[in-house]
């Protein structure tokens, strides 16, 4: 790899002398280009060769020293690597935050809960008074920020700054039931006899908030007159309203970004390899040029950035929707969300499992006529259960795998207690007579036959519960019937379903 790759000075300067440019002289930019010609075979690129040499000081001739040019080399190879580093970094972090959000979107969708206005019962508004600047009035000690939203005021206390540029930094929050309050910022002064007076204050309409993003604001305050003042306050503010809607936004923004950083490293790696290049033998530079994937057009990249950009910014009209048409708008975000990322990987363990739960019922059924395998048959139809209902989450999964461990301790001991019956010694043989004895020795084969397919069960378990920590999707087919897995991944006891016919 060409991070892997480490050219040094004296490896640098040897590559350019043999090509005729030496060490302690000063040559013109076309020369050291012609250089990186002969160096890689083919035209350098001008562009990366101009910017390293606009790097460099050159003499009244227009010439640099090829020590100082090299060493520019080894600087922008050490940037370079650190780009794609530190990308590398971001990309990891993101793909945590993104991970967040989609478990936050699992607890989420099945919890939330909205009112007549459309609105999360847990609705906030949340603001950081940064600080205000402006005043113009004298005669004060101190300055403070009263926030109210109708009846319920908060009160954000001066920190740092002066009195004339005072800093605040304090976070408040309020509950939003409506969506029609009335928000409104106020600046005050206190003197010296505590005596209060207001400088000015602003309004704040939440429909400008709809988007449920983090909005940086300086306000104009208006004075009692209902005219613009010189003072302003700077603040953030940011009003959740559907927290699900909101995390599943901001997967999808996370999604971009990965890739937008993805795309990133290819450039970086391609510039590095320029910047490489002609100090490589001939295995090295083909051996990374075939592993640099294609590069993609810049302004599709850009004009996409751009559209997104739009997107977000765009003014929303909000018309309040009731709770029900609100969990059908978010359960329709939700599908193609995980649509995508459908895998078939795994169908053939669920049709396998589907069917030695099937029949695991049957033998335990049969059972019944001399032991109680009721456990087996709870735990058969427990697991058609979460297949069926799409119950497909690690919590359910362990709950399954634990009763199945169990199941199969218990059918240990009944055989290690029961085992006489089989030669008809044990007093407690069921008293069918020679008839019975038959059936009592199919319970005690069915038994163990049972616990083989419990043990084969439980890899099987152990596979789903590694899909189900994922946004996996997996794919049964039984019969007429077609069962999609880890889309829902809901409650056991809601009524919805994810059967399909």
């Amino acid at each position: 790899m060409s991070l892997q790759f480490q050219p040094n000075a004296i490896q640098i300067l040897g590559a350019f002398q043999r090509v005729g440019l030496n060490q302690g002289q000063a040559y013109q930019p076309d020369q050291i280009y012609q250089a990186l010609d002969q160096l890689t075979g083919q035209a350098y690129d001008r562009d990366v060769a101009t910017q390293i040499y606009e790097q460099c000081t050159p003499n009244q001739r227009g010439q640099v020293q090829i020590e100082e040019f090299s060493q520019i080399l080894i600087s922008a190879d050490a940037m370079l690597k650190k780009k794609i580093n530190d990308t590398e970094k971001q990309i990891q972090q993101l793909v945590e935050e993104s991970r967040d959000c989609q478990r936050q979107v699992q607890e989420i969708q099945y919890t939330q809960q909205q009112n007549q206005y459309g609105i999360d019962t847990d609705s906030s508004l949340n603001l950081i008074i940064k600080s205000a600047s402006g005043i113009t009035v004298q005669d004060f000690i101190q300055s403070y920020v009263s926030i109210s939203v109708d009846n319920n005021e908060q009160i954000a206390q001066q920190t740092g700054g002066d009195k004339f540029y005072p800093i605040f930094n304090e976070q408040l929050g309020f509950q939003i039931k409506t969506g029609r309050e009335n928000v409104t910022l106020s600046l005050l002064i206190q003197d010296r006899n505590q005596k209060k007076s207001l400088v000015g204050q602003a309004k704040l309409d939440l429909v400008k908030l709809q988007d449920q993003q983090v909005h940086s604001l300086q306000l104009q305050l208006q004075n009692d007159k209902q005219q613009f003042a010189a003072p302003t306050i700077q603040f953030e503010i940011q009003w959740i309203h559907n927290k699900l809607k909101y995390y599943q936004e901001m997967i999808s923004k996370f999604e971009a970004e990965i890739q937008q950083h993805y795309n990133d490293i290819e450039d970086y790696k391609r510039d590095l390899f320029v910047v490489q290049q002609p100090f490589m033998d001939k295995n090295q530079r083909q051996n990374l040029q075939s592993s640099l994937k294609p590069q993609t057009s810049s302004k599709v990249q850009t004009n996409s950035a751009l559209l997104y950009q739009q997107q977000q910014n765009q003014p929303q009209i909000y018309k309040p929707t009731t709770p029900q048409q609100s969990q059908r708008q978010n359960q329709d975000n939700i599908q193609p969300q995980f649509q995508g990322e459908a895998s078939e990987e795994l169908s053939d363990e669920i049709y396998y499992g589907f069917i030695l739960y099937l029949l695991m019922i049957v033998l335990s059924m049969f059972q019944c006529f001399a032991r109680p395998a009721y456990v087996d048959i709870l735990l058969g139809i427990l697991y058609l259960l979460i297949i069926s209902r799409d119950c497909f989450t690690p919590e359910y999964l362990k709950i399954v795998g634990a009763i199945t461990v169990f199941s199969i301790v218990l059918d240990i001991f009944w055989i290690a207690i029961y085992k006489n019956w089989w030669s008809g010694t044990d007093k407690t043989l069921p008293t069918w007579g020679e008839a019975g004895d038959p059936i009592v020795r199919i319970t005690i084969v069915f038994c163990i036959f049972n616990m083989i397919l419990k043990t084969a069960l439980c890899y099987i378990i152990f596979h789903y519960y590694k899909a189900a920590q994922s946004s996996q999707v997996l794919k049964i087919k039984a019969w007429q019937f077609e069962f999609q897995i880890g889309i829902l991944k809901q409650n056991l006891f809601t009524s919805d379903k994810r059967l399909l016919s």
